[in-house]
């Protein structure tokens, strides 16, 4: 059996369906409440069929719904985190993120898991200064410039090299922005949302990208053919957020922001977002570590993964197409 956490995220449910073409047995974790319909509407598109994996209740907190669900359990994929950039969710990031994964990482090993498999992230690695390539083997330093969602996503690698020196075989991603199909509402698919609904601006930064199927497919093409015990960096493109956006818009049929926000700006925006958050108690899209990010440039070597591996990337601008035209169509109906 294969275990999947995260079930109706981007990477999530692309594990998912990649278990049911394979023809492998697969069951996944959802939080209650969760919304299946995103998932469900994708795994029916890609399949053509209403199969659906097993679905089972759970939190990352709660070891009791884990020990369940995990039984009998030769893989897991866990894909589960918490993205968030906003100061009032600083808590719930390492306890999703760092005390989840410690506990997955605790019952596969005494469940008997065979083979972990854990999505990082590129938030995940050291960082050197702009447009300086890192790589899986630039040095972490800790300081005040880094997100909390990357110091969670650090500590909960750490939690998995851990398990791996306690006995598991593991296989790390370390993706950069991840592109595709998924629920528009979350996460860096959110992008397709916001473009549809119009923005004037667009943020000055530039970064990493990688096809949300690339990374599904990695962990296969790792787990199938190795190297075990070892990170790799996912990114199959780079450019600035400008082009991003124009990509985007273009798979829209909408117009893309025509301005580059200067940094008084964002600095304004996210200011009177927290301001408009006090009045209406209504969560803010904006925050400060999220325009913080938006106006750096980051680059990433991903020689690694193509020197030690046949793995060949798809192309960016496809993907970005397609999902577009999946929006649409999803819109429509």
């Amino acid at each position: 059996m294969n275990f999947v956490t995260g079930g109706t995220g981007l990477v999530g449910m692309h594990l998912i369906a990649n278990l049911i073409k394979k023809g492998e047995p697969v069951r996944a974790l959802h939080r209650k409440g969760s919304n299946l319909a995103p998932v469900k509407a994708f795994l029916k598109h890609t399949l053509q069929s209403d199969f659906q994996p097993e679905w089972v209740e759970g939190e990352l907190a709660d070891v009791g719904s884990l020990e369940e669900a995990m039984s009998d359990v030769q893989t897991v994929f866990h894909a589960a985190a918490l993205v968030s950039f906003h100061r009032k969710d600083r808590q719930a990031l390492y306890e999703v993120n760092v005390q989840g994964t410690a506990n997955m990482v605790n019952l596969a090993l005494s469940e008997g898991v065979s083979k972990f498999v854990y999505i990082s992230s590129v938030a995940a690695l050291g960082r050197k200064d702009e447009l300086e390539p890192v790589n899986e083997k630039t040095e972490w330093k800790d300081g005040p410039e880094l997100t909390h969602y990357s110091k969670s996503k650090h500590m909960a690698e750490r939690e998995v090299w851990r398990g791996h020196e306690e006995g598991l075989d593991v296989v790390i991603v370390n993706p950069g922005i991840i592109v595709g199909i998924g629920d528009f509402t979350r996460s860096s698919a959110e992008i397709y949302h916001q473009v549809d609904k119009g923005i004037p601006y667009y943020p000055p930064g530039a970064n990493g990208f990688v096809a949300v199927e690339d990374v599904s497919d990695a962990c296969f093409h790792l787990l199938e053919n190795g190297p075990l015990n070892e990170r790799f960096l996912l990114v199959g493109a780079h450019m600035p957020l400008k082009v991003l956006f124009e990509k985007v818009a273009k798979s829209l049929h909408k117009e893309a922001p025509q301005k580059e926000a200067p940094a008084w700006l964002m600095g304004l925006v996210w200011r009177l977002s927290r301001l408009a958050e006090f009045v209406t108690r209504k969560r803010g899209f904006v925050t400060k570590e999220g325009v913080r990010n938006a106006q750096k440039k980051y680059a990433y070597d991903t020689s690694k993964l193509l020197e030690q591996t046949s793995f060949t990337y798809r192309d960016i601008d496809a993907v970005i197409a397609e999902t577009g035209a999946y929006y649409r169509a999803q819109q429509a109906t």
